[in-house]
């Protein structure tokens, strides 16, 4: 027989055996439409309905009482729960606008520069208790500040770095909050032409580390007057308005944005997918080029979760500044254990400048805000919100997977202490992390970082773990205390203060 011949019978033979595969519908069938949402919601995880806010969120934090404290320019400020929805409390005390914030030791939150007229920084300072829900004013900074960045040290004091004056002009002079006297950092000048929120972390040798959007990455050191070491120069030179995070103790993940002429309302300039980490704990850091995302963005946020992958919501993909046209709404999800991401399920409203992410304490992500500047008038600002529940909620057919509580755990921790974590759950939990609240605005979280525990059974309804070693790995303040089970299942977290 021809070899033609031979290939014609051998593939009508195998489309024999096929149709006779497949004769039995009962035992093959195609996978239904609940089975396919099903298995894309355990994947991909799902956003909730969107529902509307009192302000265009440009601010948000979450407070030791679990509720979210919002504001934007117009408007008032207001607390947030899913219970309770929105209550206004006390008048702004000024113009709390692009200001910078960060969190004391006590939980209280610091906020710090503002705007009036023209976009003219202000000097001043104001503190919001939670528990009772007033603002208390607090001595001003010796200089006005707009887009200021605000991180607090590891003895608690706050340091607060850039922005513009009164007179429109860059601050050079950082300046720390010690009790509630400011000193100046004469001798550590930072000259950069945008003060659009440096991104800036507490590192492990208890310097501070300035990751950008300056492409040389440098090490501050707040003692007597100040003094910069210049540590790397990134591999992407600009990346205003993309997102930094320190994803592990040390280790910081730097995504997306553009470059610094972007501020400058340049048109023609793409922002970039890319992505790069820095590793502090070495002698010698730089950055490493890891992959990128699947969009470009500019104006996104960056958000740890409770298992300490980070979550990359909203931003453009456009030319220019704000191009709405360029919003991406999709979602992306950083393993950092394999440095890859993951495409996760699309949010509906836009998020682009002046929008805001956080982690909620039940391990969802609240995503708001977008508009009010940035060539978005208020009318047509976003006056929403939405809320991620992550994949790690969900079991693989798409149900909610049963969740390991916390049924005690102190409310607070000294450095090095032992303590114990009273759950039913004790057996299935692997580990635990500790991470502090959020106050986020204009794409960085001036106050986000985790911290991993190693969680040891120590009986049927009990574990132990061991608190940070000192502030220059987590600073004093508050925190989320979530334990997790062999599936990575994260509870509710309980609040704990961390610190002397």
């Amino acid at each position: 027989m021809k070899p033609l011949a031979l290939l014609t019978v051998a593939v009508l033979a195998l489309g024999s055996l096929v149709l006779y595969a497949c004769r039995d519908t009962s035992e093959v069938t195609a996978p239904s439409q609940a089975a396919i949402a099903a298995s894309t919601v355990a994947t991909k995880g799902r956003w909730g309905a969107v529902f509307t806010t009192p302000s265009v969120n440009v601010h948000m934090h979450l407070l030791k009482t679990g509720k979210v404290l919002v504001w934007g320019d117009q408007k008032g400020a207001y607390l947030w729960s899913s219970g309770t929805g929105f209550t206004a409390v006390a008048a702004k005390p000024f113009r709390i606008y692009c200001t910078g914030h960060a969190f004391l030791p006590d939980g209280r939150l610091l906020v710090m520069g503002g705007t009036s007229d023209q976009t003219r920084g202000l000097r001043y300072a104001t503190i919001f208790d939670p528990t009772t829900k007033a603002w208390t004013t607090t001595t001003s900074m010796a200089q006005g500040r707009y887009y200021p960045t605000a991180t607090t040290l590891p003895n608690g004091d706050v340091l607060v770095i850039s922005g513009h004056d009164t007179a429109k002009a860059v601050v050079k002079i950082p300046e720390v909050r010690s009790g509630s006297s400011w000193r100046r950092l004469t001798t550590a000048p930072l000259s950069i032409p945008n003060p659009f929120y440096p991104a800036m972390f507490v590192a492990p040798n208890g310097k501070v580390f300035l990751a950008g959007f300056t492409p040389t990455s440098a090490y501050l050191d707040v003692a007597g007057t100040g003094h910069w070491q210049s540590v790397d120069k990134r591999n992407e030179d600009g990346r205003m308005l993309g997102s930094a995070v320190m994803y592990e103790p040390g280790k910081i993940l730097y995504v997306g944005g553009g470059v610094d002429s972007v501020f400058a309302r340049d048109t023609t300039l793409q922002p970039t997918a890319s992505a790069e980490v820095i590793d502090l704990n070495q002698a010698a850091p730089s950055w490493r080029t890891v992959p990128g995302m699947a969009n470009r963005r500019r104006q996104l946020n960056a958000t740890i979760l409770a298992d300490g992958k980070v979550l990359v919501t909203g931003g453009t993909s456009g030319v220019g500044f704000n191009n709405q046209a360029g919003a991406v709404h999709t979602a992306e999800l950083w393993n950092p254990k394999t440095e890859t991401w993951t495409t996760v399920a699309a949010e509906s409203r836009t998020r682009t400048y002046h929008s805001a992410a956080l982690l909620l304490p039940d391990a969802r992500v609240l995503s708001s805000g977008s508009g009010e500047g940035g060539g978005i008038t208020f009318a047509n600002s976003e006056f929403s919100a939405q809320i991620f529940t992550p994949p790690y909620l969900f079991k693989s057919d798409g149900t909610l997977a049963a969740r390991p509580t916390i049924s005690s755990a102190p409310s607070r921790l000294s450095y090095k202490q032992t303590f114990t974590i009273q759950t039913p759950n004790a057996a299935s939990i692997t580990r635990g992390t500790l991470i502090r609240l959020s106050s986020v605005t204009h794409a960085f979280n001036q106050s986000q970082l985790i911290y991993p525990l190693t969680v040891k059974v120590t009986g049927t309804t009990s574990l132990s773990a061991v608190a940070p070693a000192s502030g220059a790995l987590a600073p004093p303040g508050p925190y989320m205390l979530f334990i997790l089970n062999s599936a990575g299942v994260p509870s509710v977290a309980k609040m704990v203060t961390v610190g002397p």
